[in-house]
Parts: C-alpha cells; structure tokens; sequence
C-alpha cells in the first residue's frame, strides 16, 4: 500500500512525507523511484541522491537493496558508516558514485573534511526520520540541510511523526504530501500478540520457558532487552542452558556486531539479544518472534520493535513480559492503539491475539530451580546479576513515567483475579489440579484432633467389644494408680490417700517363697480347729496394730528433734 500511494506522487517530482509501519516495504517506496529518475550513470561531478539513515545496519540494508535493484544499470552507489576506514571512504567519493547511503554524523565529516559541495543532490530521503531526531542527530540533520540545494526533491519516512519531526519538515521540505497509512491500527493483522504479566525477577525464568519450550527450535527471534548488561547477562545464561543466542549492543565493536548479525542470517543462532538503539535498521527477512523483555516505556517504540515481525505476508508472534511496575505503559499502548485491554479467564481457550494473562507459578519454578542452581555454581553470574540490577536502577531514572490516568486503572485491574494465558494451556492444567489439591488439603477436617482420642471413647474401636473396653481401662487405672502412689512417701501422703500397708511388705522373695510352701502344707494337713484359726489371726492383728503404732512414734520423734533453721535458738547461735 505505501508503495502504491508514495511511488506516482514522487515520479511527480512532490515532496512526500510518508508514515508506515516498520516492514511495509518503505525502502522499496523510495529506490524505485530515485533509481527510475536517474535512469544511467552521469557524467558530472558529484552524487545526485542521499539517503540518510539513522543506523549502520539500516544503511547497509539500504546499500544491499539498491544494488540489487540497479544490477541491470550502471548506476553506482556507495554508503558512508562511521566506524569505516575514512580514507577508503575519501576515495569511494572521488570514484563519483551517483547514489550516496550514509549515516549523518560520518557524512557531515566528511564533507567538512573534503569541503564537499552537494549542489549535484537532486533527491534527498530521511529514512526512518524519527529514529534520526531520537538518536539526538537532529544538529547534524539542520547542517546538511543548509549545504542542500534549495531545488531539491525531499522524501521523509517515518513510522510515527513526532513533534520535532513535523517542525523540521515544515523547514525543510516544500509543500509536502502527507502519505498516511494505517491510521486505525500501526500494527500488522498478521501479526499476533501476547502479554504476560509477571514479576521482575522472574523474568529471566519466563524468557527461558518461552525459548525451550513455546518458541519452535527453528524459528528467528529477537530479544528486545533494556541495557547492554541485561544482554550479556542473559547471553550466559540462555548459553549455559543450551540455547544457542548472539548479542548486539551499541557499545559494541563494529566487526563483532556485522559477525553477530550474520550469524542469525545465516540461522547459526536461533535467538539474538538487543538494546533499542542497536536494533533499529537490523534487517532479518525472516523473523519469526520478537520478545520484549522489558516493556517499551513508549508506544511508538513497541510498534517499532515488533514492526520487525509479519512482514511480507508472513505471521509473527510478539511476547511481551510486563511486570507490574511496566503495566501503566501497556494501557497506555491499547490507547494509542485504540484498541480494548483484554484478559485472559478460565473460559479462555484459543490463544486469542492482544490476550494478557499471568504465567503459572509451576512454570516459573521449574526454570528458577535451574538458574538458583547455576547462579550457585557460576560466581560470574551472581556479579553479572548485581551489574544488572544497579544498571536498571539507572535505566528506571530515565525511563519515562506513564500517564497517572493508566497508572490508576491498572491497579484497580490487578487487583482482579487474571487467569493464566492460553499459551501456556498444557501447564495450567497442571497448575489447576495442583491448586485444587492443595485447596483441598487447606479445607480437610479431621473427625476427632489427637488430644480428643480417649475422652470420646472413639479409641475403644480398637477393642472387639465395649466390655473388652472397659476391662481394659480399669486394669491400666488399677495399675497406674498404686505405682502414683508408690512414688511419694506414705508418711508424706494425706489420710485419706494412705493405703494400708501390707504384710507381705518389706518381705524378701526367699520369705515368700518360704510362706508359701508352708502355706501349701498346711491345706495338705487337717485344718485344725477354729479357735486355733481364730486365736492366730488375732495374734496377727495385734502384732500389726503394734508395728503401727511403733512408726507412729518414730515419725512423731523425728517431727520433734526437727529445728527450723528461722527458728530463735538459731538466731541466736548465730548472733552469738
């Protein structure tokens, strides 16, 4: 569509200011016609098109696509990268190439090194200008705009039009036709989106899950992260855990980044990991998913990431980890968008797009086992993890704040009971069963508690019968009760607890064993008269009463030698 609407008005000679989405085919809506204008190679001095782009990886992809569109004219085209060897880009000028791809702060040098004239540009493209004025080029931009020709053709593209951005093409650019697709929704229909709420630390955990087991082995994905730490920690990690992955970062050297790149191109590495600023012009025809691992703070910065997925007619995925202090922003996102907040329930049953649901703790768990596990064993990883939590630090300073409307109706909706998300379907019903179980064991009431057994006769179930039962109990009373009272002194025991003593108390096992053998040959003989009986247990009654009455006195005289140490005599000693 934007080649459609853009190509007759620039073969019209108008200056166009054209807004798309990122993969819509914009680089094409722009070399088509520039090349189609300059028809052959001229012979004067000097490049007749520019094209500025706000990265090096888009100008390399921009370089790429116009030779392939010029391979059958002998136009010439050149691309100028800060970073390059500067005398092979003095002499890659002085050849005269008629097509010059460059990024602004390394062109700007050069033509003020060689005092470059650029009265020859005829056409002008500000690719990706947005991104130009983020990047802070926008002084840069100004100054090569004044070195301009005034009969210049200017073509602006741009995702979204800031303001910045609509101030300089009223500078710049000579009533221009504004060329606006996709008014209603900036993203793909092709393309299919999911968010999951979790929290911040276990967001490497959800990232692990979502490569090894929800992203197909064969699939491109790139991995949108916060800081250059974030990249390298996460690299070490996803390694150690066999997932094979790259990185890109501005801060890193220029040959490792195109070696890196290449890498994912030529499918050596599933999985890349990025920072906004290195990821912007990173051309991969067949990116399968993008994963944004931490939330864009703005929404045009989301529709530029996941831009690089459902291109061409094809399907994309785009999994954005939210945690709850990002949630603001992701309201603010359906706004822009003008599209509903959908969460997910339990009726929810295809993964539906634009879906926002929670991860299962099962899932999170099995995968934080493993990184406390290799976190224990690796040192380098606990410093990595401290370096990224100080640089998110930082990075929450910078970090834009969220409308205080959204920031207040997403709290009312966190509050609500969010059912996990579709895609994770297999582990929720896991996750179901598993909370069932132990709501079940939250709600268990057992019939008696261990102190009640015995009091309620429940334990007598043990016995055949209830006569067992009470046989039984009254033998263990009338066995405990003796012992208790065995254990305190019989002079010590109240009256009324005192039992009688015994004869056979006091008496050795040989006396016993005399007694009853003396016993046994008295039943053997005549039992006598009963006077006899009589006047012997009457003897033995009096021999008992006596041996009574004989420790009755000795207790009284122990009582009466007894001198409390309190009492006068003693203080007195002891006065004395």
């Amino acid at each position: 569509p934007i080649q459609r609407k853009t190509i007759p008005v620039i073969l019209e000679g108008r200056d166009v200011v054209a807004m798309a989405r990122t993969g819509s085919g914009k680089t094409a809506a722009f070399l088509v016609p520039i090349l189609d204008k300059l028809k052959a190679r001229s012979l004067q001095a000097g490049a007749r098109a520019l094209v500025l782009s706000p990265t090096r990886e888009l100008a390399l992809q921009t370089h790429k696509f116009a030779k392939e569109l010029g391979k059958f004219t002998d136009l010439k085209s050149t691309v100028i990268l800060g970073g390059d060897n500067m005398e092979d880009q003095f002499e890659a000028i002085h050849e005269n190439p008629d097509v010059l791809i460059a990024t602004p702060g390394r062109f700007l040098h050069i033509v003020m090194e060689m005092d470059l004239k650029l009265s020859s540009i005829k056409y002008v493209v500000f690719d990706e200008a947005d991104r130009l004025f983020e990047m802070g080029f926008q002084e840069q931009l100004n100054e090569i705009l004044h070195r301009l020709p005034e009969n210049r053709q200017t073509l602006l593209f741009s995702a979204t039009l800031p303001r910045m951005l609509v101030d300089f093409a009223r500078a710049g650019l000579n009533e221009p036709v504004l060329v606006r697709l996709d008014v209603e929704s900036q993203l793909s229909d092709l393309l299919k989106t999911v968010y999951l709420m979790c929290r911040t630390n276990d967001k490497a955990a959800i990232l692990l899950h979502l490569l090894k087991h929800v992203v197909k082995p064969d699939e491109l994905t790139l991995v949108f992260v916060a800081t250059r730490h974030h990249a390298e920690y996460l690299r070490d990690i996803l390694e150690r855990a066999d997932v094979p992955c790259t990185q890109v970062y501005s801060s890193l050297d220029q040959a490792a980044r195109k070696i890196n790149v290449s890498k994912l191109r030529a499918r050596q590495v599933p999985v890349m990991l990025v920072t906004d600023v290195a990821a912007r012009g990173i051309d991969i025809p067949l990116l399968d998913n993008v994963i944004n691992h931490s939330f864009p703070p703005k929404a045009k910065l989301f529709v530029h990431r996941v831009g690089r997925v459902a291109r061409a007619g094809r399907s994309g995925t785009a999994y954005s980890l939210v945690a709850p202090d990002e949630a603001p922003y992701l309201l603010d996102l359906h706004l822009f968008l003008g599209r509903p907040m959908q969460f997910a329930s339990a009726a929810s049953q295809a993964p539906e797009s634009g879906l926002c649901g929670k991860v299962p703790q099962m899932v999170i768990d099995e995968e934080a086992e493993m990184l406390r596990v290799l976190h224990e064993q690796n040192s380098d990883l606990q410093n990595m993890e401290r370096v990224c939590s100080n640089a998110m630090i930082q990075y929450l300073k910078s970090r834009p704040p969220p409308s205080s409307e959204s920031a207040k109706r997403m709290k009312q909706f966190l509050k609500e009971d969010i059912a996990p998300h579709p895609v994770f379907r297999a582990k929720s019903a896991d996750e179901d069963v598993r909370a069932s179980l132990l709501q079940g064991m939250k709600r268990f009431k057992p019939p008696s508690t261990i102190f009640e057994i015995g009091n309620t006769g429940k334990s007598d179930a043990f016995f055949r019968d209830e006569e067992e039962a009470a046989e039984a109990r009254q033998a263990h009373r009338a066995h405990l009760v003796p012992k208790r009272q065995s254990q305190v002194p019989r002079e010590l025991q109240p009256p009324h607890q005192r039992r009688k003593a015994s004869p056979k108390e006091g008496r050795s096992m040989a006396e016993e064993e005399d007694i009853g053998e003396r016993l046994r040959d008295g039943d053997r003989q005549s039992e006598g008269p009963k006077a006899e009986k009589s006047g012997a247990k009457n003897s033995g009654s009096e021999a008992f009463a006596g041996e009574k009455e004989k420790r009755r006195g000795q207790t009284l005289s122990r009582m009466r030698s007894f001198t409390s140490p309190t009492s006068p005599r003693t203080s007195t000693l002891k006065r004395g």
